[in-house]
């Protein structure tokens, strides 16, 4: 997207036929098109500036109707500088609630920036503009002059970018209620566009006397957990007594939000009787075992319940539970057509392209640079072990292949000193993660990344913690030159 001049947009919008102005807009980038009344709130917001400071200085270099990808949350007119950054919302009518409560979303969403952030509203049928004024104790909101939002326009400096996508990064607005619970609790986040509108659609239909069962589903990274975990929240809120059925492990995010908040979350195998809720929600159930699902879809019916399932047929940890079949048991034996997420949040791009091509040898995309893999090969498990733990010091993250109960396994040789496995880090997102990729791991004669299978699926526990990264991935090769040759080959397209 480029800068635009909004004197310019506006007279090109009364002179111009409709065909060339669409088309003078895509040429700047702004794909969505601009709505006929926005315009018209942007020419007054204009002619009100110019009558304080006839300078063509305070109407150039907006950014128009700027969408942060994969958020969807959108800016009317933002503007950048090196001393601090100026956004305004432009509204034809609105009341001091709803302009107030957007002022506060657009500082959530712009104070990762690390500048001094000035937010203004331009109310057309009122003439007025409003002001978040930031404090320490609770923001408020104050009408503001044009005579001092002029002023600081004129002495904005300036700066354009020429992507300005790379200034935000989606996954700084994925809160995970298990690494951030506190934050969570505080409201510390906001919802993306298509989560506000699936969980506005599962709140009508968990409203409807008809409805049991809701299935809700999204591969890694888009916030499936998040959604899941505000839909409980807020139904504790209107006063629903709530059980999390957890399919994995509970992690240390789990016990804060049942120890200080008083949720109800359990392991399916300990939980308590249901009788006593109102909202089952069953997280990762693609996990579950056929006999728990069986009892708690009669005791659903039998109870007159409701139950939210949620989960991800991908994210499955040994081959068996893939013959579960539980994601068709939902969607065909109950009927449930699934709310599906499929905006990516968390995902960088780099990873997510290092991944199709980790896990299929014929996924080959060039032309693509991956300065946050780094790769290592060890000649023994050995010398990997000590690698790992090394790593882990440093503030990596390096979750092990889940060790046996029972049995050993043979990466149990090499495991860090890092307490959490595969199995316990479902749902969970981590800055910088390590993985390993040891001898048993290879590649069949479709293409497909396998490996030789101990009691859980080391291909999918491998596939559950690199789609834990946020930002940076780790790989420690060990003795297995077809993998470092792919690995290589991948990170040098």
């Amino acid at each position: 997207m480029k800068s635009v001049n909004i004197l310019s947009i506006i007279e090109a919008y009364r002179k111009l036929s409709n065909t060339l102005f669409q088309k003078l807009m895509n040429s700047y980038g702004i794909i969505s098109g601009i709505k006929d009344y926005e315009l018209n709130g942007i020419e007054s917001f204009v002619n009100e500036l110019l009558k304080i400071k006839n300078n063509i200085t305070i109407v150039n270099n907006y950014y128009l109707g700027y969408s942060i990808p994969q958020i969807g949350k959108e800016f009317d007119l933002l503007r950048f500088g090196d001393n601090y950054i100026i956004n305004i919302e432009i509204k034809t009518e609105s009341s001091i609630d709803k302009i107030f409560k957007q002022q506060q979303k657009n500082r959530y969403y712009l104070e990762f920036l690390d500048k001094e952030v000035y937010i203004y509203t331009y109310i057309l049928n009122e003439n007025k503009l409003y002001k978040l004024i930031i404090k320490d104790s609770n923001n408020e909101i104050k009408e503001a002059t044009f005579n001092e939002l002029c002023n600081k326009l004129f002495l904005q400096e300036v700066v354009t970018f020429n992507n300005i996508d790379d200034l935000f990064n989606p996954s700084d607005y994925l809160v995970s209620p298990f690494n951030s619970p506190e934050k969570f609790m505080a409201e510390g986040y906001f919802l993306t566009v298509q989560q506000e509108q699936i969980y506005n659609e599962i709140r009508t239909k968990l409203s409807d006397a008809t409805t049991k069962f809701i299935a809700l589903t999204g591969s890694a990274g888009t916030g499936k957990t998040l959604l899941t975990y505000h839909i409980a929240k807020e139904s504790i809120r209107k006063g629903e007594k709530v059980l999390i059925l957890h399919c994995a492990p509970l992690n240390s995010g789990h016990k804060i939000l049942m120890e200080e908040y008083g949720w109800s979350i359990h392991m399916p195998k300990y939980a308590p009787n249901t009788t006593d809720f109102d909202l089952i929600i069953i997280d990762e159930a693609q996990r579950m075992y056929p006999y728990q699902f069986d009892k708690y879809i009669e005791e659903v019916r039998t109870f007159n319940k409701k139950c939210i399932f949620s989960y991800d047929e991908n994210q499955y940890l040994r081959d068996n539970e893939k013959n579960y079949h539980t994601k068709e048991r939902i969607e065909k034996e109950l009927s449930c057509t699934p709310y599906k997420l499929t905006d990516k949040i968390r995902t960088n791009k780099e990873i997510a392209y290092f991944i199709k091509q980790l896990f299929n040898l014929k996924k080959n995309i060039s032309n693509i640079d991956y300065p946050n893999i780094e790769l290592t090969y060890c000649k023994n498990y050995f010398s990997a072990k000590s690698l790992l733990q090394e790593l882990s010091k440093k503030n990596w993250k390096v979750p092990n292949y889940t060790p046996g109960t029972r049995s050993t396994f043979h990466y149990e040789a090499y495991l860090s000193g890092d307490t959490e496995s595969a199995h316990s880090v479902v749902g969970q997102e981590f800055d910088n993660v390590v993985i390993v990729i040891d001898d048993s791991f290879k590649y069949n004669s479709q293409g497909d990344l396998i490996a030789d299978n101990t009691y859980y699926s080391q291909r999918q526990m491998l596939y559950q913690i690199i789609t834990r990264t946020r930002k940076k991935l780790h790989i420690v090769i060990i003795d297995n030159e077809v993998m470092l040759d792919r690995c290589i080959d991948i990170l040098n397209k």
